[in-house]
């Protein structure tokens, strides 16, 4: 609900490192995802992505999806600080964007991420005082959900490009890979052990730019024997 980046941490880090179009190893730039003018539009804005977005989150919830909780003021600041705060702080963090949540008259979350798998110390406690069954703050191959976990159910993400961290469609065309080649890494994995596989992508990059591909992995994933499904709906049978 909250910014998507830290304004005064990337210009320190654009004046120290310089303002060229590099980024990490196996993803693409914010002005190669978003193009030049909503690139433009998010360094002189930096909107409250959830918060301006009320008709999106509510077609969300319209058509059968589920709406989860993802960190809370600021992306960035999250990634960069989230291990290094107390409860209170958490708190304060959660009750944000829950706020939104009620504003926007969208029902109570169950699941919540951290911004880049940044989870602090403290965040189960904080999240079942809030009503959450659901944390996804893991990445591994191969691993399967587990509800022995603090109270509550961990969904790990598990299909993975080169980078787990990163998504998997952006990480794969980044390093080189054609779509052919993409989907039957895809299909390679969802053959791997265990009925449970979740893949991570941005929304804009993979259900804009990537939109033909996303499709060609849902039909792959049901003709497979795969149901697309909520963590919500899923939960309920683990």
């Amino acid at each position: 609900m909250g910014r998507s980046f830290d304004r005064s941490s990337f210009l320190k880090e654009k004046f120290k490192y310089g303002f060229s179009n590099k980024t990490t190893q196996g993803t693409f730039s914010m002005f190669s995802k978003l193009g030049v003018t909503n690139s433009i539009v998010a360094l002189l804005l930096n909107p409250k992505i959830g918060a301006i977005q009320k008709k999106i989150l509510q077609d969300i919830i319209n058509h059968g999806h589920e709406l989860g909780l993802h960190g809370g003021k600021n992306h960035t600041l999250w990634e960069k600080n989230a291990k290094n705060w107390n409860e209170e702080k958490i708190l304060q963090e959660i009750d944000y964007g829950l706020g939104y949540f009620r504003q926007h008259q969208l029902p109570q979350p169950i699941s919540f991420a951290s911004p880049c798998w940044q989870s602090p110390l403290g965040i189960d406690n904080v999240l079942r005082q809030r009503g959450f069954s659901v944390l996804a703050d893991e990445y591994f191959t191969g691993k399967q959900p587990n509800p022995e976990v603090s109270g509550l159910l961990h969904f790990p993400t598990n299909v993975l490009g080169q980078h787990g961290n990163v998504g998997f469609v952006e990480n794969l065309r980044a390093l080189g890979y054609s779509s052919e080649e993409i989907l039957s890494e895809f299909e390679k994995q969802l053959d791997s052990e265990g009925k449970y596989k979740m893949v991570f992508d941005h929304p804009f990059y993979i259900g804009i730019k990537e939109i033909e591909i996303l499709s060609k992995m849902i039909e792959i994933s049901i003709r497979k024997g795969y149901k697309v499904d909520s963590l919500h709906n899923i939960s309920k049978h683990i």
